[in-house]
């Protein structure tokens, strides 16, 4: 039986959206894995506890968790540690890590480095990969050098933003112009993003999502766009697609209608055409970024000027996206798994020694140099 570690929660405005994401993942797995939830503390803390199934207990985790263990990971092999009292009580073998875990210290590649360290198998893309969908900066400009469509946009830090503020005020008014929409650069559950119509109002909007990030992007806001999504899996070499879904929503999509409001389940109806083009769109995003496990892939239709925009995609989307493939969710997570085991055991392959005379040589000249003062 393999033993699956399910990582969530997490020092992120998404935290409580990815106790969700877990809570769905863990009543889905398989029966023939055994499951070992591990709940990142909004402080960054790992741990396990008896009842971390519960989804009540987050509502004070503190007061509710039963038996909480604090643990740590085996750098060099892929293990676990169970603390107690600072000292090792237990160690648990890893098969397989599955990632529910969404924004800063988890979607964005820190959480796949420490997995690489440990040779755990993990279920999202690459280090690398997760650092640059995280960044919708570095997305955005990786995408346009690939000649693929996504709306125009002007990004800046925070510290630039409080020395050169007029300046990047200027390049926006003429770059992008308004209505414009701020974002955070690196978040994600439409956290900090506010449309703007007029200067007055981008100033305050950029003010509010430095308190998220201290990099923004400001985008053309495509107005009266139709949204779509489509997700996207890899295995053995072929790209799986979910269906097209377009999105229901209000001026944009926003973190309430994701996730604070009930959601309707009939389907729109999309242009043969549109749909092709989306599919065929998914597969080269998927492909460029050099993307693995499900990632979920948002568009923006400009109606008026038939252009097909990439928004941005989801290296970690809300509940694996499950809802959106046609395959139950039982079948999705074990060819998750599979697939993330084989993609380690290929990074196994690859040669990180070199022998060489480095070493020896910066020996010998150290000792030649002392002996020659």
């Amino acid at each position: 039986m393999k033993n699956i570690a399910v990582f969530y929660g997490g020092k992120s405005v998404e935290h409580d959206i990815s106790v969700i994401t877990a809570m769905q993942v863990i009543s889905f797995i398989p029966k023939e894995y055994k499951i070992y939830p591990i709940y990142i503390t909004p402080n960054g803390e790992f741990v396990i506890a008896k009842n971390l199934t519960d989804v009540n207990i987050y509502l004070n985790f503190t007061k509710n968790a039963k038996k909480l263990r604090k643990i740590t990971l085996n750098l060099g092999k892929n293990e676990i540690f169970v603390l107690k009292n600072n000292k090792i009580k237990e160690k648990i073998k890893v098969d397989c890590a599955l990632l529910c875990n969404h924004g800063h210290g988890g979607e964005d590649g820190s959480l796949q480095g420490l997995l690489e360290l440990c040779e755990i198998p993990y279920s999202s893309p690459s280090l690398p990969a997760s650092a640059i969908t995280m960044d919708k900066a570095l997305t955005k400009a990786f995408l346009l050098s690939e000649h693929i469509d996504t709306p125009a946009y002007v990004q800046f830090s925070g510290i630039k933003y409080k020395k050169d503020f007029k300046k990047i005020l200027e390049k926006i008014s003429n770059k992008i112009s308004f209505p414009c929409i701020v974002k955070p650069a690196r978040l994600g559950s439409s956290v900090g993003i506010n449309i703007c119509s007029s200067e007055d109002m981008l100033i305050k909007s950029i003010d509010e999502a430095l308190e998220f990030d201290d990099k923004i992007i400001v985008e053309k806001f495509v107005k009266d766009a139709r949204e779509f999504c489509c997700a996207a899996i890899k295995a053995d070499n072929k790209i799986y697609l979910s269906k097209v879904i377009e999105v229901k929503k209000g001026e944009f999509y926003t973190f309430e209608e994701k996730y604070l409001e009930s959601k309707q389940t009939d389907e729109l109806k999309i242009e043969d055409n549109l749909k092709s083009r989306i599919e065929n769109l998914t597969r080269k995003v998927y492909e460029t970024l050099e993307l693995d496990g499900v990632v979920r892939i948002d568009f923006l239709y400009d109606v008026v000027k038939n252009k097909l925009y990439v928004n941005e995609p989801n290296s970690i989307p809300g509940s694996l996206a499950f809802n959106m493939f046609d395959t139950n969710f039982a079948d999705l997570l074990n060819l998750i798994i599979n697939t993330s085991i084989k993609n380690n055991e290929k990074r196994k392959k690859i040669c990180y020694s070199f022998n060489s005379d480095a070493i020896k040589n910066f020996i010998e000249m150290s000792a030649s140099q002392k002996s020659s003062k």
